[in-house]
């Protein structure tokens, strides 16, 4: 007695396209390290490897530890540098306003002085810090 829907039927239909359509691949090939011979052999390496990983140019858990550590302590420097930063900008932004609203002031002043110097039959003469 079978009890095959519609459904069911499509689905091993799928299936069967799907078996179809990789069987045109190329199996998987995994290089295996210098001196095995084997996946088994690859393992065995590997497990060694780990075993002692200063031995082996791999990273030690003191390493990491250190690592992780020194990375901590550069992110808070990072972010106190980057505060410091944005004060500093912060900073200069009010100082050029202050300079130019001083360079608006300076120029009135001269031509006022100008002004009264050629009322009294004088001339200025100006002297800057460019000058000087």
């Amino acid at each position: 007695m079978s009890s095959k829907t519609p459904e069911s039927s499509s689905d091993t239909d799928q299936d069967s396209s799907a078996d179809t359509d990789t069987s045109g691949a190329s199996p998987l090939q995994i290089a295996l390290p210098d001196g095995s011979e084997s996946v088994s052999d690859a393992i065995v390496t590997h497990r060694e490897m780990l075993r002692e990983p200063q031995d082996n140019g791999l990273a030690t858990a003191q390493d990491i530890t250190h690592l992780s550590e020194a990375l901590e302590s550069l992110s808070g420097d990072i972010q106190e540098t980057s505060q410091q930063r944005d004060e500093s900008q912060s900073r200069i932004g009010e100082l050029e306003t202050l300079v130019e609203t001083q360079q608006r002031q300076i120029d009135e002043l001269q031509s006022m002085v100008t002004s009264l110097a050629e009322i009294l039959g004088t001339d200025t003469e100006w002297q800057t810090f460019d000058d000087a």
